[in-house]
């Protein structure tokens, strides 16, 4: 029970204020002020996002002189490139519609996962040079791109980075840098993805234009990538997503109708993340990025059905090959190290990083998964824990480390062969004499512990007005004491690895549940329990009822 949290609780003249206010239960007051809504006002624009209270894109340093120069090399060939995850697909897709539809001569290029690697590559500059591009915009990628920008320089050839990742000591000499990360840039929202800042450039753009459209036509594209990339969901982003959400549902591009039809069910953040993000990023890691970007700008049905059963391929191939490795992987954990350091020739640099987030799962350190590169290098994904700064651990590993960046909790990196042994050893090293001699144990935060008398069909459609929920928003996650089983165990699955059945807890109150990770525990319980779960509406057959996800299981 010690690696159970409860988060910060809100003094209680704080809820009672706000419940005056409010006239809503005092237990979602809490949840409200946890996440600093303390004001009418405050919860007006948390639970109605308004589109008014984006940031003036101008605000961005370089912003005025981009959109300008963009203008001027309109009647001129301009190439988009970017990088061949979600962000960066969403990111191209994106602009190639908005500045294609203003008349402007564009294309885009995605750079090959395995040929080139993340980024700006030199290939890229020599492709935009061989097809006379004058002008490079980089979205998603480019902000340490030093040497590909002075190359491309050197061929007469304009460069406009668009970043959101972390800027370096130096930067790169394009002709304008829209990154609000940057020291000297005054933006007042730092955390957008990369579509995120594609979308102020052309929003930027627009306010300029002679024709303008309607700008928010294009903010799906924002929501897919800023869920999927996990940026925060807060200000901007979170008025962004829950904008593109409703577009989503209500008029998805021709695309993304495929994708969205096998879903079946109301787009919220969760098939994001789930169904439509893994999708997307299936078709870099098995094959090339710019299958996305053609599905996604394709406005002919029976073409974009071809591309999405194309991705929809790549994605089952993406996963077959993610679980023969899982499997491969798991064999090489060594239970009594600090460290998982896994590596096969054969393993696919594609899945490198999913498996070793699974990994974490079930043995919870820092852990790195390992691939050739070519015959003198090793390529790798590594992932880390709450609260364990794993680049910091990286720095120290350097001397026998090739290449590597990233930031605390992820990081990409690559290693020779030879250096491969003594590598593993100074990283098992350096992790033990971080952790003081301490294995790493993961722990379960949660908002509030309720009773289920507090859980009724009301105050879940409150609940779920919080929505969005993400990374600065989370799904509130609850505890309730001394549950116990009245009703047989359902279960369903490929494996029946799945549980349905109703709870009860001390008041009588009987509730539905679903556990997804607990079988051993449901099937073995022989005593009163205590529980952390989220709580949803359940839809079937045109009847709602309310539904437990089980989180986690303590039993007494």
């Amino acid at each position: 029970m010690k690696n159970w949290i409860e988060k910060e609780q809100p003094s209680k003249n704080d809820i009672k204020s706000l419940n005056e206010i409010l006239k809503i239960p005092e237990y979602i007051c809490s949840l409200l002020l946890q996440r600093k809504i303390n004001s009418l006002e405050k919860a007006k624009q948390f639970f109605r996002p308004n589109l008014d209270l984006l940031h003036d894109p101008f605000l961005m340093k370089d912003m005025l002189k981009v959109v300008e120069r963009i203008q001027f090399f309109k009647s001129k060939n301009i190439m988009i490139l970017g990088d061949y995850d979600v962000d960066g697909t969403t990111s191209t897709a994106m602009l190639y519609k908005y500045f294609n539809s203003k008349g402007f001569n564009v294309s885009y290029y995605i750079p090959d996962r395995y040929q080139e690697g993340y980024g700006v590559s030199l290939e890229s500059i020599e492709h935009a040079e061989k097809n006379n591009f004058s002008l490079i915009i980089t979205v998603d990628c480019g902000i340490k791109a030093i040497d590909p920008v002075a190359l491309a320089n050197s061929k007469g050839i304009e460069v406009i980075i668009c970043d959101h990742h972390l800027p370096g000591d130096k930067l790169p000499k394009a002709y304008g840098v829209i990154n609000p990360k940057q020291s000297d840039c005054n933006y007042p929202f730092k955390e957008l993805c990369g579509c995120g800042i594609a979308f102020k450039l052309i929003t930027a753009h627009n306010l300029m234009s002679n024709d303008p459209c309607n700008i928010n036509d294009f903010i799906d594209f924002t929501s897919i990538a800023t869920v999927s990339d996990m940026m925060p969901l807060i200000d901007e982003n979170r008025i962004m997503v829950f904008h593109g959400l409703r577009t989503l549902n209500s008029n998805p591009r021709t695309g993304l109708r495929n994708f969205l039809k096998s879903i079946n069910s109301k787009i919220d953040e969760s098939k994001i993340s789930f169904n439509i993000g893994p999708r997307i990023n299936a078709a870099g890691r098995m094959k090339s990025g710019k299958i996305i970007v053609e599905l996604l700008i394709e406005e002919d049905i029976e073409k974009a059905n071809i591309l999405s059963n194309e991705v929809e391929f790549l994605n089952q191939t993406r996963r077959s090959t993610e679980k023969n490795v899982l499997r491969e992987a798991e064999t090489q954990i060594n239970q009594n190290s600090f460290t998982n350091i896994v590596y096969s020739e054969q393993w696919s640099k594609g899945v490198l990083g999913i498996v070793a987030s699974r990994l974490i799962e079930g043995s919870y350190k820092p852990t790195i998964v390992m691939t050739d590169s070519d015959e003198h290098l090793l390529t790798g994904s590594v992932r880390s824990v709450s609260g364990f700064d794993v680049y910091e651990a990286l720095l120290k590993c350097e001397d026998n480390i090739f290449q590597f960046g990233g930031h605390k909790y992820a990081a990409g990196l690559k290693v020779k062969k030879s250096n491969f042994e003594s590598f593993k050893m100074q990283f098992e090293n350096t992790v033990k004499d971080s952790v003081s001699g301490k294995m790493f144990q993961k722990t379960f935060s949660y908002d509030l512990l309720i009773n289920f008398s507090e859980i009724t069909m009301a105050n879940i459609k409150i609940l779920q007005r919080m929505s969005p929920f993400g990374l600065g928003n989370k799904k509130p996650v609850f505890r309730t004491n001394n549950c116990f089983l009245d009703h047989t165990l359902k279960f369903v699955g490929k494996e029946s690895q799945i549980v349905k059945s109703k709870i009860k807890d001390e008041s009588g109150k009987e509730l539905s549940f679903i556990s997804f990770d607990n079988k051993e525990c449901l099937v073995n319980v022989k005593s009163k329990f205590d529980i952390l779960y989220t709580v949803d509406v359940n839809s079937y057959s045109g009847k709602d009822e309310i539904q437990l996800t089980l989180r986690e299981i303590y039993i007494k």
